[in-house]
């Protein structure tokens, strides 16, 4: 496959202006037009290589009656950039992951055959939700590689940086703060190696990634603005590596579902067994 080889890249387009982590709130649509479909509406905070092939896009087909009410049937498609009436434009600058594009994504009656709906119509949300769950291991492991960098350089910052005739490490206000830092580095690197056997074993659930990507991603933001305050005023100088982490750590923490989504996730998982 050419998208496996590296040869062709993608962009994830489910999040909207006025949809972020309301899924369903979304105003994408596609209609069919006989055998083909007619795909509207717009996305945003699209982030992607640099010149992508394609998207994937999730948008609404329909809606179903549900004991909660109506639903929108959601489905996935494959919109290859340049096709007629798509718009694929650089978005906002971020002051995270600098080295990313985002981009703003524009659909005025593109036409799509049958073959670009990925997966089984009305059923986007479901395969959403497998790349979003395994995402979400991803940013866990990701995160504990770079509080494991950032630990480190911190360490020895303090092991070398001396105020008052000794280390600042010495200190224990400097030392307790390298000392959580360790412990909360390893209860995440379990949390990911856990998550990484049930997925492997297929008995993964979303509250498992849920709980990887709101610890992870919490405990490298808190090693982030422990080491800055470690080195002090070094540490939000450009020229020091640690400032880059800092910026980059607090995006964790809200692409791929925010915090408070994961803790929703979990706690839904937590009650709906009892019928809250």
């Amino acid at each position: 496959l050419p998208a496996v080889r590296g040869e062709k890249r993608e962009l994830f387009a489910l999040s909207e202006p006025d949809a972020g982590s309301d899924v369903m709130g979304m105003k994408s649509n596609a209609r069919r037009d006989g055998d083909d479909w007619i795909l509207n509406g717009s996305k945003h905070f699209v982030s992607g290589p640099c010149m992508p092939d394609f998207a994937i896009v999730f948008a609404a087909t329909g809606e179903d009656d549900t004991p909660r009410g109506p639903r929108k049937r959601i489905t996935a498609f494959l919109v290859d950039v340049g096709a007629a009436g798509f718009v694929c434009r650089q978005g906002t600058r971020c002051v995270s992951y600098r080295g990313y594009n985002t981009y703003e994504l524009h659909f005025d009656n593109v036409r799509l055959s049958s073959e670009k709906v990925l997966g089984d119509e009305g059923h986007g949300l479901e395969l959403a939700g497998k790349w979003l769950g395994m995402g979400r291991i991803w940013v866990g492991a990701t995160c504990c590689g770079k509080a494991e960098r950032i630990l480190s350089m911190a360490t020895d910052w303090a092991a070398n940086r001396k105020q008052f005739g000794k280390p600042i490490g010495a200190f224990q206000a400097t030392g307790f703060r390298l000392a959580d830092g360790a412990i909360n580095l390893r209860a995440a690197d379990l949390l990911v190696k856990d998550a990484v056997s049930r997925a492997e074993e297929g008995s993964m659930s979303d509250a498992d990634a849920a709980m990887v990507k709101v610890f992870c991603s919490e405990m490298l933001n808190k090693i982030a603005d422990d080491a800055v305050q470690i080195f002090g005023g070094m540490g939000l100088m450009e020229e020091m590596p640690i400032q880059r982490f800092w910026r980059d750590s607090r995006l964790e923490r809200i692409w791929d579902g925010t915090s408070e989504i994961q803790r929703h996730i979990i706690t839904r998982s937590i009650l709906r067994p009892l019928g809250a």
